[in-house]
């Protein structure tokens, strides 16, 4: 393996030798310290290799014997080099690459988290900012197993973490325990209040004690349902009060504003067909694309245009993620004109408008009992306003007072 390496960087020559002396050819190459090697003879030639720099040397013998040789191939790095010379900037280009890739492949581009479900993809993100990790830092100044135990600790819900790199991305893995239903606090109890003025259609109590029927009016904020429940003694008498977080389904039979305003005008985009496809390029951070030529180029420009991007990654082997980027951006050009609508286009969207509105409260469990509602014409716009009646939902937990024991009848 040595004496290859070495007739490598020597450079090497496969020559034929033939004629009527060849053994007097190969005592003298003997006698004058010429190495030879890889002789195969065949008739009155042979076929051997040599240094190149011991072929001059070959000549006053080959004349004094009579023999004639002819170079069949050429080896080595000294034949290599004139190749290199004619190609300088290309393997100048390659060295420089191999040089850049060496030293990218240091740093942090790409991060990925693998596990987490109850803890968010942000929630990590914000934790490793504030571990100082972030992308394009060295990956040697990454502690990972302190990094893990700095996990666990901020995220309790994480039982196992592992934090480790392959090629240029960091990959943050984590189990996460059970999910453990929320322990729930005693609380002091709560009443029902209502959320609406109206009158009550239907009560429906679970826990509590309801202090309206079906059929009473009631405010807003008004109490519906009581969390506490009296304890009577053998007397009937109030002994004491249980607390409860008071339970029921309400509907209440109410009015809900409605305001829906219309301008007269409305704002229209017309592609101008001026539309420009190019690619991009990012690296290190620094943007390159052909926008700059095609506006530079061109003579009406209104500036009012919509770009949409396709951005990828470079990657090698799978794992090796490089600070460069490339895509294509897409700008479709267009101009701005206001049109005026008719009346009966504007009280065609207002309806329309009015029924998408009802349409959503349908969804919401909310029966539509009556409407009430008029066109009116502005100037610059038309309105539609009134009132709809509605049968829906109603009641919002509040935190009752402390309740103190009372007895009637003393």
């Amino acid at each position: 393996m040595q004496n290859n390496w070495i007739r490598f960087v020597r450079g090497c020559l496969v020559i034929k030798v033939g004629g009527d002396y060849l053994e007097r050819f190969f005592n003298m190459c003997r006698a004058h310290d010429i190495y030879l090697w890889g002789i195969k003879r065949e008739d009155n030639e042979c076929i051997c290799s040599i240094y190149a720099s011991d072929f001059s040397r070959l000549v006053p013998l080959l004349k004094k014997t009579g023999t004639k040789a002819k170079v069949v191939s050429k080896r080595g790095v000294p034949f290599l080099i004139p190749f290199m010379k004619k190609r300088i900037i290309f393997f100048a280009g390659v060295i420089l690459c191999l040089i850049m890739l060496n030293i990218v492949t240091g740093y942090v581009w790409a991060i990925e988290y693998v596990g987490n479900l109850q803890v968010s993809d942000n929630e990590l993100t914000d934790f490793l900012e504030q571990q100082g990790i972030h992308y394009g830092m060295k990956k040697s100044s990454i502690d990972c197993e302190e990094k893990e135990k700095r996990l666990r600790e901020a995220f309790p819900v994480v039982t196992w973490t592992s934090v480790y790199f392959e090629g240029t991305k960091l990959y943050i893995e984590v189990k996460e325990n059970e999910k453990s239903e929320p322990k729930v606090e005693k609380t002091k109890g709560t009443d029902i209040v209502a959320t609406d003025n109206g009158v009550i259609t239907s009560i429906i109590t679970r826990n509590g004690v309801p202090m309206v029927k079906a059929g009473d009016a009631v405010k807003k904020d008004q109490v519906i349902v009581e969390g506490k429940v009296p304890v009577y003694n053998e007397e009937q008498l109030i002994s004491d009060y249980q607390i409860y977080d008071a339970d029921a389904d309400i509907k209440i039979r109410t009015t809900m504003a409605y305001n829906d305003e219309l301008s007269c005008s409305h704002p229209v985009l017309y592609p101008t067909g001026n539309d420009v496809d190019t690619v991009f390029l990012e690296v290190f951070g620094y943007h390159f694309d052909g926008m700059f030529f095609h506006d530079l180029f061109r003579r009406n420009q209104t500036g009012s245009y919509r770009t949409t991007m396709q951005r990828h990654q470079l990657v090698l082997l799978d794992n090796i993620f490089l600070p460069v980027y490339y895509g294509r951006i897409d700008r479709k050009e267009y101009y701005l004109r206001y049109l005026v609508y008719t009346q009966e286009e504007m009280e065609h969207i207002l309806s329309d408008n009015l029924e998408k509105f009802i349409s959503g409260l349908e969804e919401k469990g909310v029966q539509i009992v009556e409407k009430n509602v008029k066109i009116v014409e502005n100037r610059n716009s038309m309105k539609m306003q009134g009132e709809i009646a509605v049968i829906k939902p109603t009641g919002k937990s509040v935190d009752i007072a402390p309740v103190e024991n009372e007895t009637v009848g003393e």
